[in-house]
């Protein structure tokens, strides 16, 4: 949707829009998985991989395996991660809608 959008100069911009969302709303059709969110989280961790220490990158994939293996609920791993977003000031994952999805009072990511 990037490469649409980046070049979208080039189209009519009704066109435009209606192909965007035609492509949003089928990306927002498929149901998140254990392996894509196992994917997503690794991607976000290369992110830091100049910032973490031999420990805290360990603690992460451990983590990443508890998840994996169904010891904890997804909302660990995002935890962890959201610890570190502050402790390196990663800006650009701090606006990630990923790592903060909805109202925290919800509660959805405790049990995916």
């Amino acid at each position: 949707m990037g490469k649409l959008v980046a070049q979208g100069k080039n189209d009519e911009f009704s066109h435009l829009i209606d192909t965007y969302e035609s492509h949003l709303l089928k990306a927002l059709r498929l149901a998140p998985t254990l392996k894509k969110n196992i994917n997503v989280l690794q991607h976000i961790m290369g992110y830091f991989k100049k910032d973490l220490s031999s420990d805290e990158k360990q603690e992460l994939l451990t983590v990443f395996d508890q998840y994996r293996s169904g010891y904890v609920p997804l909302i660990v791993p995002i935890t962890l991660i959201n610890h570190y977003v502050r402790k390196y000031d990663q800006p650009w994952l701090k606006i990630q809608t990923y790592l903060n999805p909805h109202p925290f009072e919800l509660k959805l990511r405790n049990y995916y």
